[in-house]
């Protein structure tokens, strides 16, 4: 029985956090091994694929709008740590700048001000990356686990026996080569859309 290896790589939603980094879902199990049947049109031919994961967030219609959605939803949060965070910025600025020309108590009270504004944001945005990893695993898994069930179908229509996720691979080391004739990124995701076409229409 030959092998079929996909590893899921997702970015492209905000973490509550730092409002820059992408919250990374969990990973579906891999496809089950299946026996390769001859090739079939389109996408590579050959035993060995490559597929760069990182393009399903705009690639996979069904993926976006739900990422899109995520997004809508937390954008009062989003804005709500920028608020916050401006905040504890522009105390800590008045401290330096006007923190001589007051009395030590009022200097004082700004200083305490900043303090617990800072504890505050650094609570809230625990909070809004715990419950943004939480929603983006909600949203995503059902879509990665289809994805998984119609990359096995995919290679097996094209006799591909691996897949390499491009991102993983070259991080780890493991590809410093790949023919481009071999990416079949763009041929999947067209196929998997096709496939969906609720979700694209969407």
């Amino acid at each position: 029985m030959k092998k079929l290896l996909f590893a899921v790589a997702i970015g492209g939603v905000m973490t509550m956090a730092a409002m820059a980094q992408t919250p990374t879902p969990a990973r579906p199990a891999a496809a089950a091994p299946q026996q390769a049947a001859s090739a079939g049109s389109g996408g590579a031919e050959g035993k060995v694929a490559y597929l760069n994961t990182a393009q399903f967030r705009v690639g996979i219609f069904d993926l976006k709008a739900r990422l899109d959605a995520l997004n809508t939803e937390f954008e009062p949060k989003k804005k709500e740590i920028q608020s916050l965070e401006e905040e504890v910025n522009n105390l800590k600025n008045k401290v330096q700048a006007q923190g001589n020309t007051v009395s030590a108590q009022v200097r004082n009270q700004w200083v305490e001000e900043a303090t617990e504004k800072e504890k505050l944001l650094k609570r809230r945005a625990e909070d809004y990356e715990a419950l943004g990893q939480r929603r983006l695993n909600e949203i995503s898994q059902p879509i990665y686990e289809k994805i998984t069930t119609f990359l096995a179908q995919y290679c097996q229509a094209r006799g591909i026996v691996m897949v390499l996720e491009g991102g993983a691979a070259q991080q780890a080391g493991i590809l410093i080569f790949a023919n481009p004739a071999t990416d079949v990124t763009e041929d999947f995701m067209k196929e998997y859309n096709k496939a969906n076409p609720a979700a694209a229409a969407k």
